[in-house]
């Protein structure tokens, strides 16, 4: 991919259990909150199950309806609402344009029970007065926490030369039901009372808006952010795979972000651990055979504060580390990555950038 082929942020959206925007997530992150609880739901030994909710009463609040001609089970219904008010955000910072194609981030069919329903959020975000959506420019991605860096694939490869003014990718995800929580439980991997090598189902939604128009993009104090191109690989030991589990697939995605940034050192590594020491063990492939390039690098998992977000976690991690270069100072780039149960890596790169460089450059593609 060309250095003058890019793409850049221009709005994001946000909410789960830690707040309602990216500037109240990344606050109370950086404070180090947690909004773990015990759920109504329990594990086969009668114990309660630790979830990371959006509390009940935002979902009642006056301007959070949908419609009611549907019948909705509680996690469509509040996948739905996250939805809707993400990106209720976006429209407010007016980062999209007239007509933006969709593409939706989903979980991997082996979990997609009860999940974000397209056709009820298709009708939603008509009636929410979001005319920007055709129903023709929805796609969705069904590939897990990794499907929202595959989204970003999609956007360079599909999208950006069509819809240069904006494109929108993001998630909605709640796990709130038994049907969801049931393989991750059968593992034995939801935490629930005491310590365990488990991890907390978050909810929550995140898109961001990316345009390939430097003057359209984000600005703060006269820097914009660069998303560069993922890389994309397979793990071949998942979740549900009988291989040995060797951490080739991250490693592999790494190297394809980095054979190609010449830009500056990476700052922070925004991961998608949840507190299982599965993950832990393909980061530390990662991080030693691309040591020379990633040494200095702080590692961020906010799943340890709002839980693990299914396919939100893409998304919600690009927004995180795109407010953080934004705002500070020290940074200039940071490395995103993201795992899925079914063997997708995905990872990419965000830079900060002068917004008049890329002006001068002609950095559209």
């Amino acid at each position: 991919m060309d250095d003058a082929s890019r793409l850049y942020l221009s709005g994001m959206g946000m909410i789960n259990a830690l707040g309602g925007s990216a500037p109240m997530v990344w606050a109370a992150a950086g404070a180090g909150i947690n909004r773990y609880t015990l759920s109504r739901f329990v594990d086969d030994n009668g114990d309660p199950i630790r979830l990371a909710p959006v509390p009940d009463a935002v979902f009642d609040q006056p301007g959070w309806e949908i419609d009611e001609g549907d019948q909705y089970s509680e996690p469509q219904d509040h996948a739905i609402k996250m939805a809707l008010h993400a990106l209720a955000q976006i429209t407010e910072q007016g980062a999209l344009p007239a007509q933006a194609p969709l593409v939706l981030a989903m979980n991997e069919p082996e979990l997609e029970a009860d999940c974000l329903p397209l056709d009820k959020l298709k009708a939603n975000l008509a009636l929410s007065g979001h005319a920007w959506l055709n129903p023709e420019l929805l796609r969705s991605l069904h590939s897990g926490r990794a499907a929202g860096i595959e989204a970003m694939e999609f956007a360079y490869d599909y999208l950006a030369d069509v819809y240069p003014d904006g494109m929108v990718i993001g998630a909605s995800d709640s796990p709130n039901n038994y049907t969801r929580l049931r393989v991750p439980e059968q593992q034995n991997r939801l935490m629930t009372l005491g310590p365990t090598d488990g991890y907390v189902p978050g909810e929550g939604a995140a898109f961001i808006v990316l345009t390939a128009e430097p003057r359209k993009a984000m600005v703060e104090d006269g820097k914009v952010l660069v998303v560069h191109p993922p890389g994309l690989a397979q793990e071949p030991g998942d979740w549900f795979s009988d291989e040995p589990y060797l951490g080739e697939g991250l490693d592999a995605a790494f190297k394809a972000v980095l054979e190609h940034y010449a830009g500056p050192p990476i700052h922070s590594i925004y991961s998608s651990m949840n507190g299982e020491r599965y993950w832990a063990k393909e980061y530390g492939v990662a991080m030693i055979r691309s040591q020379k390039r990633l040494g200095d690098a702080h590692l961020v998992h906010p799943a340890e504060y709002y839980g693990d977000l299914g396919s939100a976690t893409a998304p919600s991690l690009m927004a995180l580390a795109a407010f953080d270069l934004l705002n500070n100072p020290n940074a200039d780039a940071h490395l995103v990555y993201s795992s899925s149960d079914t063997g997708l890596r995905g990872a990419l790169i965000l830079e900060k950038r002068d917004l008049a460089r890329e002006r001068t450059e002609g950095g559209a593609i």
